[in-house]
């Protein structure tokens, strides 16, 4: 790997350089890129837009669908998770199983993107295709109150990197003029909500829809409270 220094200020007309911003290039031989795993480099849209290959493709994908999906399923209890009965007196096989019985007005999705072993810790980069309109969470609710159970998300934050260090960026939508932004430390800048969903996804913010007869009743009592 080689490279050379730059003056200072020095200006490039090829854009590698504004103004002040300096962005190094590194040109890497076949043997070197052996060396070090660049994997995660794939998801950063500056490499993306340089035409970047790293070793290791996206080969899978989830939905968040079919991550609630798995972690509500039932779970065996083994030989060493036995579950005391209190009316048999007596440890037996069971089986787990989490419900949800109601929903709350923002809920925060952590997507679980470092797994660790007993010798190896490693980061998943699996692309979760999560909604970006209208996810209904009716069928995952147990108590049917009529209660309107649509989100729509409003921010997502990003991790790049591994586990001893990384990068963090974050979409934010502006619901007032129902755009979205992507901010990158101190630099901010527009995107498009097909642009929000990447494998660098880490915890995904919803808000929840009120429904019409949820608002023609709060409009009604808020009316009769003024009265």
């Amino acid at each position: 790997m080689t490279f050379k220094p730059l003056k200072k200020d020095t200006l490039f007309e090829s854009g590698k350089i504004f103004g002040k911003v300096l962005r190094v290039v590194l040109d890497w031989t076949d043997k070197e890129q052996e060396l070090y795993d660049a994997s995660y480099l794939k998801d950063l849209p500056e490499v993306n837009k340089a035409g970047f290959t790293a070793k290791k493709t996206r080969q899978e994908s989830f939905s968040l669908s079919s991550c609630l999906d798995a972690f509500l399923v039932e779970e065996p209890l083994g030989p060493d998770d036995m579950w005391y009965c209190p009316r048999c007196k007596e440890h037996r096989q069971a089986i787990k199983k989490l419900d949800l019985w109601m929903l709350p007005e923002i809920i925060v999705f952590h997507l679980k993107r470092f797994t660790y072993g007993r010798y190896l810790k490693n980061k998943i980069d699996t692309f979760v295709n999560f909604p970006i309109h209208n996810l209904d969470l009716s069928k995952y609710v147990l108590n049917k109150d009529g209660q309107s159970y649509t989100y729509e998300p409003y921010a997502i934050s990003n991790h790049y990197g591994g586990l001893g260090g990384g990068h963090y960026t974050a979409y934010a939508k502006l619901v007032d003029e129902n755009s979205w932004y992507h901010f990158d430390d101190s630099h901010v800048s527009p995107v498009n909500d097909s642009d929000i969903k990447t494998s660098a996804a880490y915890l995904l913010f919803y808000k929840r829809v009120r429904s019409e007869s949820e608002m023609e009743t709060e409009s009604s009592s808020h009316s009769h409270s003024v009265s």
